[in-house]
């Protein structure tokens, strides 16, 4: 026998059912980066966890709630409204910071891990001054580098944005600290009222603390004078559940007639770092980072000097050998244009492969395969030994026209030195070629390599 319940429960089903794909049809037709499937399936889940008691929703709220919502999409401000989750209205307001940077030619390598682990943390900084309000909306902080990311939107009654209006001015203030840094900025117009920033910051301190307090001091926004200062509490503890530090002893090297020690190594999601200690460090030292399977950590850039330390950055471990049994620190000596030897191979890829080109210090690069995708190209090859991974590779198509990688080699086989590297998107032709420019030091060069074991608390 069916009841009138019954019946309630099916027509709120139905109801829910048609707003679930209208609702589905007009977010899709929306400019987001969320896709509906991803924000539903975190309602239901929600909803399942919800406490018993609160979970049961008579049929007439159910409608209720699904017709405003169905409204609040339709009118465009799904944002707030009781019929989603918190997590879901605020991931329906994901601003994709770091797809901007991209877009502007940032290295995804860099700012990945930050996206791909979730380790940014709100900041809830927001303050409106002359109708323009500033939002510093999340942070990274790691005690080697620093990310924020911040919102502008100007009064809807205002002419539309140009570049003049998309600039914050700052300063930048640490609480009890006065490191060294190295910073720089992007900006995105987002809309004709909006914009959006993007500061990156490397410190040369080698001590900051888990929690530092950053001052943002803010007295012009675009062409308007006005105060916009805001501070926040930034926290590494994100970072820092997923970094290893080692304190090396004894492990040391006299170069030109003074003595470097090896002092600290800190493995991090986003940043490596070494620092080596010495009395006004002078000159300047070539390093590296290897693992114990031979993959070259390179330079990420950030790096500089005390009168007592050096810091060199590297990128993290990849997730291909994240716990290493040892790391390997490569200190060269200056080098000199005179002391360097360069090389260029070229050869056409319109044949047969693998094909094998002159590489670093004296190995080679094979190219195994290319793969000619429609965003990108892909290049596989095979380094003969360490140093060779190095090789710089360039596709040159018609009149020696460079392209140049979009990324950094990956490695992809834990049994050889194998890799790939991604271009932007090329068709094969007769005059593709494929080019590696190859260094060598002369044989008199110092080189040291000192071996840091590393302990991984499982």
């Amino acid at each position: 026998m069916t009841t009138a319940k019954d019946g309630l429960d099916a027509q709120s089903e139905v109801v829910t059912a048609q707003l679930q794909m209208e609702a589905e049809h007009m977010i899709h037709s929306m400019p987001t980066s969320v896709h509906f499937d991803e924000l539903w399936q975190l309602h239901i889940g929600r909803v399942k966890e919800a406490p018993r008691g609160r979970r049961r929703l008579s049929p007439y709220r159910k409608w209720v709630m699904g017709a405003t919502a169905m409204l609040a999409v339709t009118a465009g401000s799904i944002i707030g409204i009781g019929f989603i989750s918190p997590p879901v209205a605020e991931a329906l307001r994901v601003i994709p910071f770091f797809d901007y940077l991209y877009d502007k030619g940032a290295d995804r390598g860099e700012l990945k891990p930050i996206e791909q682990k979730h380790l940014s943390n709100p900041a809830d900084a927001l303050i409106t001054d002359k109708g323009i309000t500033f939002n510093l909306v999340e942070e990274y902080y790691d005690g080697i580098s620093l990310v924020i990311n911040y919102e502008v939107t100007y009064p809807s009654s205002s002419e539309r944005i140009t570049g003049k209006e998309a600039a914050v001015f700052y300063k930048l203030n640490f609480e009890g600290h006065h490191p060294q840094r190295i910073s720089s900025h992007d900006f995105t117009i987002t809309g004709d009222h909006t914009f959006v920033g993007t500061t990156r910051l490397s410190f040369g301190d080698k001590d900051l603390p888990d929690q530092l307090r950053l001052n943002m001091s803010i007295d012009c926004i675009g062409t308007t004078r006005g105060n916009w200062d805001v501070s926040v509490l930034m926290d590494r503890r994100k970072s820092a559940a997923l970094s290893t530090t080692v304190y090396p002893k004894d492990l040391d090297f006299t170069y030109d007639n003074s003595l470097y020690t090896v002092d600290k190594l800190t493995l991090g999601p986003v940043t490596s770092q070494v620092i080596v200690m010495k009395s006004y460090p002078h000159p300047w030292l070539y390093v590296m980072l290897e693992d114990d399977i031979g993959t070259l950590y390179m330079n990420k850039g950030g790096d500089g000097a005390t009168d007592e330390y050096y810091y060199f950055n590297f990128s993290p471990l990849t997730e291909f050998n994240p716990k290493p049994e040892y790391m390997t620190l490569i200190a060269y000596e200056t080098l000199e244009n005179k002391q360097i030897k360069s090389e260029e191979d070229r050869q056409s890829l319109n044949g047969s492969l693998p094909l094998t080109l002159q590489g670093n210090q004296g190995g080679t690069v094979t190219v195994t395969a290319v793969d000619y995708e429609e965003k990108q190209t892909v290049v596989y090859y095979e380094a003969s030994q360490v140093m060779s991974q190095l090789t710089e590779l360039t596709l040159l198509q018609g009149q020696n026209q460079p392209i140049t990688q979009t990324g950094q080699p990956v490695r992809i086989s834990r049994d050889k030195l194998a890799f790939k590297l991604i271009f932007p998107p090329v068709q094969p032709s007769d005059k593709l070629e494929i080019m590696a420019r190859s260094l060598s030091y002369r044989e008199d060069v110092q080189q040291f390599r000192l071996r840091i074991p590393i302990q991984w608390n499982e």
